[in-house]
């Protein structure tokens, strides 16, 4: 599991306490690096989730992470982080239900 410790400071507090609401979430990524995000984006025709260019991941910017378990359960912890004001990657055009932001 990830540490949600790679995030900035003043978001994890709300990322620890909604990853604590959902048990069967797993923190798979956080915090990346330039040279981290362009290896997944040279690769990204074997990841079935979309991946962002490098210098246009919140990743790399410690404002993202990424979290795997049943759907049902990303849906729900997304309409929450929504309703806190995050972003979800369920929404975006090319679905990235994995994926939480600021």
């Amino acid at each position: 599991m990830a540490s949600l410790d790679g995030l900035l400071p003043e978001l994890q507090p709300y990322a620890h306490y909604l990853v604590s609401l959902f048990p069967r979430l797993l923190v798979t990524s956080v915090y990346r690096s330039r040279t981290a995000q362009l290896e997944l984006y040279r690769n990204r025709a074997k990841n079935p989730y979309p991946v962002a260019p490098p210098g246009l991941s919140y990743h790399e910017y410690r404002r993202a992470w990424d979290m795997v378990g049943p759907p049902e359960d990303l849906a729900r912890a997304g309409q929450i982080w929504e309703s806190w004001g995050g972003t979800w990657g369920g929404r975006f055009r090319n679905l990235d239900p994995i994926h939480f932001q600021v």
